[in-house]
């Protein structure tokens, strides 16, 4: 846990929702100088308020999903903001009464008091890019199960399934209309199609977007990430967008946690009583490093035979897990000094590899 260090002389706590937020401004005694509910986000209102503390002021406000207005407007208006960790924050002001007015006080004296466990506040440049191959993935996931529903759908009926021929549905759609006989299953069926061709249409569409704009902007990180086994186009560019600067990660260990490729653990008395933190992190970036394992393991010879050995004595979920947590480690020193992939890379443990 990282904790954000203040220097203003006084600092904000905002409790933000969609249409409202909650603001708290307290000096270095601890003080309430501001406390109050501002409607519609008013963030001019919320100058006028701040003005008489501006020259000295640090914004806080907990990660949720609409932080991206408030951080760009701070930094249009020159007023460091501090993005809260949502999980962390809840753990440490956990308390019996909770309200707006109660938590945004609560951020406030935690940022005076240096206990504010931070986030990474993704810069806004990067920011429509990284939506944009999220929402790519949204399609997939859908077409996916536009897909899964007519071997569903034959399996019901008691019919054998159609096979979707590599690189053409044509013959695939052509089987799935023949074997149903009732005209309502067939519009069924028809209308499914017709939504996967468009999905399929949508997501070639974004993918060249998204592969244009890396190549422009982020050309060398993108060459690295292309040269590890199992990674191609899609990955790579997933990889870029949600990392974004690795040298936001001064140790290898914390790019590996932020990709949820390692977990805490609870300890007490020398006894370790469980894991946790499972859930933090950047999920997308778990995916994506579990997706080039399996595509690693059938491609890359040394990899499959690394693999084989590994399941010998842990199993299959286990070695996909050691396997990704090497691979987001060579990852990391790969984007850091700008090598291509090694198998040595690979294989180092040290905290020295590069």
């Amino acid at each position: 846990m990282r904790l954000y260090q203040t220097t203003t002389e006084f600092n904000c706590g905002v409790d933000l929702h969609a249409r409202q937020m909650y603001v708290c401004t307290v000096d270095r005694t601890g003080q309430v100088l501001v406390h109050r509910n501002i409607k519609d986000n008013d963030f001019e209102f919320f100058l006028r308020l701040m003005a008489p503390y501006r020259h000295s002021l640090t914004v806080c406000s907990e990660c949720c999903f609409c932080w991206y207005w408030l951080a760009d407007a701070c930094a249009e208006a020159n007023i460091p903001f501090v993005l809260a960790h949502a999980l962390y924050l809840r753990s440490i002001q956990a308390d019996k009464k909770k309200n707006d007015r109660v938590d945004s006080e609560k951020i406030a004296h935690l940022l005076r008091t240096n206990m504010i466990p931070y986030a990474y506040v993704y810069p806004r440049g990067m920011r429509p890019l990284r939506t944009l191959l999220r929402r790519r993935m949204a399609y997939v996931w859908q077409r996916a199960q536009l897909v899964g529903w007519q071997t569903c759908g034959l399996i019901a009926e008691g019919k054998p399934e159609a096979e979707i021929q590599a690189g053409s549905r044509e013959k695939w759609e052509q089987e799935l209309l023949q074997r149903h006989d009732n005209e309502y299953l067939k519009l069924m069926v028809q209308s499914d199609l017709a939504l996967i061709r468009e999905y399929d249409r949508q997501i070639d569409l974004l993918e060249r977007a998204i592969n244009t704009a890396a190549k422009k902007d982020r050309w060398r990180d993108l060459h690295v990430l292309l040269s590890v086994p199992g990674v191609g186009k899609v990955l790579s560019m997933t990889l870029l967008y949600e990392i974004g600067e690795i040298s936001r990660f001064d140790r290898h260990q914390d790019f590996c946690s932020y990709a949820r490729l390692i977990k805490g653990s609870v300890e007490s008395a020398g006894v370790i009583k469980g894991m946790r933190g499972g859930k933090m992190g950047n999920g997308y970036l778990k995916w994506a490093f579990k997706e080039a394992v399996m595509v690693a393991k059938r491609a890359h010879p040394d990899i499959r035979a690394m693999a084989q050995r590994l399941e010998r004595r842990h199993g299959r979920q286990t070695t996909n897990a050691i396997l990704a947590h090497r691979l987001a480690r060579a990852v990391y020193y790969m984007l850091k000094h700008g090598m291509t992939f090694s198998m040595e890379l690979f294989n180092q443990r040290t905290e020295h590899a590069a």
